[in-house]
């Protein structure tokens, strides 16, 4: 780390004032602490694969039907959303620290328990516990990056959009763990239970790096009115001399009513828009992604040769060449493009891709893996990543974390929906349910013409203060 600037101190007499000197002197090398950061995404890829993988395993051991699997196993992502609703309370309750640690530690504890169930109810309570983990973790890591650089900065949009590029090296692990098991004479229908637990040891892994290297939130010290604490985080992460105030104001509401207030901010006049196309992004590539991206394999099964293992090998191909180049690829062209543009130009190719592959299934099994890789690809460059993209850049920090908590939410409504019923539609038409599929990225395709709103370079950052009052005034 450099020496703290030379000169006075900054004043600091609100959180505001902490915002703006963060926008002012932004992190100059802050990768290392974005891939932490994003430590949980990591996870809660590698398990939600686990889970698409597992899904035929666990109903033949538990004598269930397909979709009341898949509706099983989707209560992960039901507690996903709950925990992402709770992310707020928990920050404003424990500060971003201890958050984190919540948020991994549940998801590791669950993964663990989830490893020896010895039937479906002890699997249904596991998987909630997970669950609550995974949404509680990603809104925390999301506003950790945007505060790294400040909104201001076009970089804090490469940053956070990074998660996409994360996702994918995490599904393309989870395939090559998989093969790896596989050759070990492990019996198929254990691998997933193998899988999970390997997962929990690498989100301990992930908590200890953060516990090292991710300190408190300077904006939320100050919030709370532990403004020794913000100047000292912004002395030692940002380089920045500062003392407080003669009058310093504690701006935090009661966690309660805080909760309450963001959620209808984020839902007046000013930020419905903002709130509406993050909301459609992430619900249309969540639902479009559960089914294709998360039951690859099974696709894959169904078209290439070469069993079960042909099909773990081709989606860590398709998951290593498309998803983690497109995830990358997006998120330098990003600042150039903006969010909207290339959520829209990835919808509209995933749209072209699906109705091909409905038409053409199996002409040729490179063509559709093809087909498939390219859907992969414009996801993970296009929409994938940038519904969260958008939500953490389109509100300031007093409502950031209920706006990413939000959307993230509904977000997980969409993998619901691709876990539970591609299943049953893969069932009862084949290659036709492509033509249903194409369905969803083209609602998201028209959301992104209509709604003008672009995060990318907005200094919502600003607009805090404004937002602080109005929360204030809500309360009286």
């Amino acid at each position: 780390m450099s020496a703290v600037k030379e000169g006075p101190p900054e004043i600091i007499r609100s959180p505001q004032d902490v915002i703006n000197l963060i926008s002012q002197n932004p992190l100059p090398r802050s990768g290392l602490l974005v891939m932490i950061s994003l430590g949980g995404v990591l996870i809660d890829a590698y398990q939600s694969a686990m889970i698409g993988f597992g899904n035929k395993y666990i109903a033949a051991e538990f004598g269930l039907s397909p979709g009341l699997t898949a509706t099983v196993n989707a209560s992960v992502i039901v507690a996903a959303l709950l925990g992402g609703l709770l992310s707020n309370r928990v920050i404003n309750l424990f500060g971003q620290r201890l958050a984190f640690v919540i948020g991994l530690g549940m998801c590791s504890l669950g993964s663990v328990a989830v490893s020896f169930v010895p039937d479906i109810w002890w699997l249904l309570i596991c998987r909630i516990v997970m669950g609550l983990g995974l949404g509680i973790d990603f809104p925390l890591a999301a506003s950790a990056i945007a505060e790294f650089r400040g909104t201001a900065s076009k970089k804090s949009g490469t940053s956070v959009n990074l998660w996409q590029m994360v996702w994918y090296i995490s599904t393309t692990i989870v395939y090559l763990v998989l093969l790896a098991l596989y050759f070990s004479s492990i019996a198929d229908e254990a691998l997933w239970r193998y899988g999970i637990f390997i997962g929990a040891i690498i989100a301990m892994a992930v908590i200890l790096l953060r516990l090292i290297f991710i300190g408190e939130s300077a904006v939320w010290a100050a919030r709370v009115g532990r403004y020794a604490l913000a100047c000292k985080i912004l002395a030692e992460r940002y380089n920045v001399k500062a003392i407080p105030g003669a009058n310093p104001v504690a701006q935090q509401a009661k966690p309660g009513k805080n909760l309450n207030g963001a959620y209808r901010m984020i839902f007046s006049k000013k930020y419905r828009s903002r709130t509406l196309i993050g909301s459609v992004v992430s619900v249309m590539q969540a639902w479009q992604y559960g089914a294709v991206g998360l039951y690859l394999p099974l696709t894959l099964a169904s078209i290439l040769q070469g069993g079960l293992s042909g099909a773990l090998a081709g989606s860590a191909a398709v998951n290593a060449l498309c998803g983690i180049s497109g995830g990358a690829i997006g998120s330098v062209i990003l600042t150039r493009f903006g969010a909207r543009y290339l959520s829209m130009v990835g919808f509209a190719v995933v749209t072209v891709a699906l109705i091909t592959l409905g038409f053409w299934p199996q002409v040729s099994a490179w063509l559709s893996l093809f087909l498939l890789g390219a859907i992969i690809f414009f996801h993970s460059a296009g929409p994938g990543g940038l519904g969260m993209t958008i939500a953490t850049l389109s509100y300031p920090p007093s409502i950031r974390l209920a706006g990413i908590g939000f959307v993230r939410g509904v977000m997980r409504l969409g993998g619901i929906a691709g876990l539970i019923f591609w299943p049953m539609l893969w069932g009862a038409l084949n290659t036709d349910a492509f033509f249903l599929l194409a369905i969803i990225p083209f609602i998201g395709f028209v959301v992104c013409k209509w709604v003008k709103w672009e995060p990318i370079g907005s200094n919502v950052d600003a607009e805090d203060e404004e937002v602080l009052l109005q929360l204030r005034q809500q309360q009286k």
